[in-house]
């Protein structure tokens, strides 16, 4: 798990996997971009399923699959047989091609916890962009608020806290 303690890290070259859940809060809150040109960000092609496939009509579908078109999200054409994202996301990152899982998804987080797998989700995004310098002081905060109807209190005033604190040194 990325806990604050872990915001320091250096994002270059970082490799994650993300499910829809988290897929869809950062392309509501227009973290998607941001997230994508400082991380290497896969989904799985279940996770395509139910964030386009199943969702064509929907205009968060659309610039999903434009920045599919783009290569700034990578398909992983996994041949599995999972019917839902949340595990194909866990068998990928079962792999040992991932540094990563991105979900928002209570009980999938309690699985990646109990197997001790470090996840981030969206939030947490902003704290790690911030304190990387890919993300201004006001652009995090202004993220941040795009981002909090989709969070939990707790964790839009923890966030909040880190961007008052400032950059880790």
């Amino acid at each position: 798990m990325l806990t604050l303690s872990h915001l320091i890290i250096t994002i270059d070259y970082m490799r994650i996997i993300m499910d829809a859940d988290c897929l869809i809060k950062l392309v509501k809150s227009n973290l998607k971009e941001v997230v994508c040109e400082n991380f290497s960000v896969v989904i799985p092609a279940t996770v395509k399923e139910e964030v386009i496939d199943q969702a064509h009509e929907h205009p968060d579908a659309q610039i999903i699959r434009e920045n599919l078109e783009r290569r700034l999200l990578i398909l992983h054409k996994d041949s599995s047989s999972h019917k839902k994202g949340e595990d194909a996301v866990y068998a990928l990152f079962r792999e040992g091609k991932y540094d990563a899982v991105c979900s928002d998804d209570k009980k999938f987080i309690k699985r990646l916890r109990l197997f001790e797998i470090p996840y981030i989700t969206p939030a947490v995004f902003v704290a790690i962009l911030f304190n990387d310098g890919k993300l201004g002081r006001d652009e995090a905060f202004d993220k941040l608020t795009a981002l909090s109807p989709f969070i939990s209190d707790d964790e839009y005033q923890t966030i909040r806290r880190v961007l008052q604190q400032g950059r880790k040194p």
